[in-house]
């Protein structure tokens, strides 16, 4: 099996024609066919079903296009680490967080990276921790950041805890209830969360599975952050926060918007995770931004500060 074979495949995927796929890779048609009958005979089944208007995958095929990907990826990478070993300070990043994980720390040490490393291209994805955990997996990510309330139960790849953070649960002004609730009082109220209700590392079924509780009745999950924010604001159900989103719960309460909760049990607390698939095959530029990030945070609480917002030592 040739890397040639799996460029083939994957032109042949995207341009759903044998002439079309020949010229964006500058062969002939007949070549890009040699090469795919020369992989079929290897494989032993047919990868193309050729057809009057074009020729598509068989369903074995897109199979073999998926892990060709990875591989293609880990190909890229290699070529990275020896730019890097010949002294070129280029390369690729792609770094997936949770909107807890966009500190002043993440901020601080990208703007150090890319003016350390002029050529490197750096990808920066907001994401959910279940999807960020799948893009390690498939390798279209190379470093996570992301917050859940239990240790990650997966060998598929390598963490560690970064920090701990406190909960904050707010409601919108318009409750008229009790400010200090009993776990009994505050499952009845609706909820509003990110993550799924049924993700036994998230906080609805860490808290109230720690109370033997089944899930609130009304629960709504809103994985738009922006969307989010607006709810939290507007829908009479508890939103749940990170402490780093008190300076702007404080300003919101000032103005009569939100409530704090508290609640009579102690809440669980949160954990910052650093994940990715092996240390051993990071590349330079994923090792280098790994480095500053953890002497940034290494500083104290002020670098775990929300990107953009000042930080309040009373916090």
């Amino acid at each position: 099996m040739k890397l040639r074979q799996l460029e083939a495949l994957r032109a042949i995927a995207e341009a759903k024609s044998l002439h079309e796929a020949a010229r964006r890779l500058f062969l002939t048609q007949p070549a890009i066919s040699r090469s795919i009958r020369e992989l079929e005979i290897e494989l032993g089944l047919p990868l193309l079903t050729r057809t009057a208007r074009g020729a598509t995958l068989t369903p074995f095929a897109h199979q073999v296009l998926k892990r060709s990907q990875v591989v293609q990826r880990e190909v890229g990478r290699i070529l990275e680490d020896a730019a890097t070993a010949r002294g070129e300070l280029a390369g690729r990043l792609t770094v997936a967080v949770t909107p807890p994980a966009a500190t002043r720390a993440l901020s601080d040490a990208l703007l150090e990276l890319v003016a350390a490393r002029p050529g490197v291209r750096p990808e920066i994805i907001e994401s959910r921790a279940e999807n960020i955990a799948d893009g390690l997996d498939d390798g279209t990510i190379d470093v996570g950041i992301f917050t859940q309330y239990s240790e990650p139960r997966t060998t598929a790849f390598e963490w560690r805890k970064l920090y701990e953070l406190d909960i904050v649960l707010s409601i919108p002004a318009m409750y008229r209830g009790k400010r200090t609730l009993s776990v009994a009082e505050i499952h009845a109220l609706p909820w509003l969360v990110l993550d799924s209700p049924d993700d036994e590392a998230g906080f609805v079924a860490t808290f109230f599975g720690s109370h033997r509780l089944a899930l609130p009745r009304q629960i709504m999950r809103c994985t738009s952050m922006n969307l989010y924010l607006d709810l939290a604001m507007r829908m009479e159900a508890v939103a749940i926060w990170s402490s780093l989103a008190r300076p702007f719960l404080a300003e919101r309460e000032r103005s009569g918007r939100v409530m704090l909760l508290e609640v009579e049990e102690p809440l669980p607390r949160i954990g910052m995770y650093l994940a990715y698939a092996s240390e051993d095959l990071l590349t330079a530029t994923a090792q280098d931004f790994i480095r500053r990030l953890s002497e940034k945070l290494a500083k104290g609480p002020r670098e775990r500060a929300s990107a953009g917002l000042e930080y309040d030592e009373a916090d």
